[in-house]
């Protein structure tokens, strides 16, 4: 995707986890450094992209979501609140590879998704994992006013189709594709991903220029 411009990765601190918003503050400075961002956000990072379109009006024109959500399920708070009582254990990694990944893992993605899980810290997955549980964005999607793509992972295990329905029915401008994929979207396909993005970015240069 370099050939489209200027490609910046987002990354904030792995060990450490307030919420959302937070998030979003943490990543302010390097938002304002740019004047035309298209953001794309994975998984978890789906809500926090909304915030900062949402945040940033001005400088961001399109935002893309994969195997994302906007707000959690209903029955998702309890299941927040449940997990805020369990005793804080790690799940087995083979269950997370097989929930994320399916059984097509390639060993150097199994490799480097094991040395990421050993970085973090189980009390930073667990917030994580209630903030997901409880998050609700569904305001900020729908005020903005820009073109959104969302991907759906055709295998996803994790991340519902009414995820994806939702955010269609919400954004103002939005396009729906479907990857054949598990939730790993971008590691598991990344070209076909690729090519809906370059397809969906030529599309906004057509806006531009009309």
């Amino acid at each position: 995707m370099a050939d489209v411009g200027d490609v910046d990765v987002l990354a904030y601190d792995s060990t450490h986890f307030e919420s959302y918003a937070a998030l979003a503050d943490t990543l302010r400075p390097v938002i304002e450094r740019h004047d035309d961002v298209v953001l794309v956000a994975e998984s978890f990072a789906g809500p926090l992209g909304v915030l900062l379109a949402h945040r940033h009006p001005r400088r961001v024109r399109g935002l893309v979501m994969a195997a994302s959500f906007v707000r959690a399920l209903p029955f998702s708070r309890i299941g927040a609140t449940l997990l805020q009582g369990m005793p804080a254990v790690a799940p087995p990694l083979f269950a997370l590879e097989r929930l994320l990944a399916g059984s097509g893992l390639p060993a150097p993605l199994r490799a480097e998704f094991e040395a990421i899980i050993a970085t973090l810290p189980l009390a930073i997955l667990r917030q994580r994992a209630m903030a997901a549980l409880r998050v609700d964005v569904t305001t900020e999607l729908a005020a903005l006013d820009i073109p959104v793509l969302y991907l759906q992972a055709r295998h996803d295990r994790l991340i519902w189709p009414k995820a994806g329905r939702d955010v269609i029915r919400l954004s103002r401008n939005a396009r729906h594709a479907v990857i054949d994929a598990p939730h790993f979207l971008f590691q598991m396909s990344p070209l076909p991903a690729a090519a809906e993005i370059g397809r969906w970015l030529d599309g906004l240069s057509g806006d531009t220029r009309g």
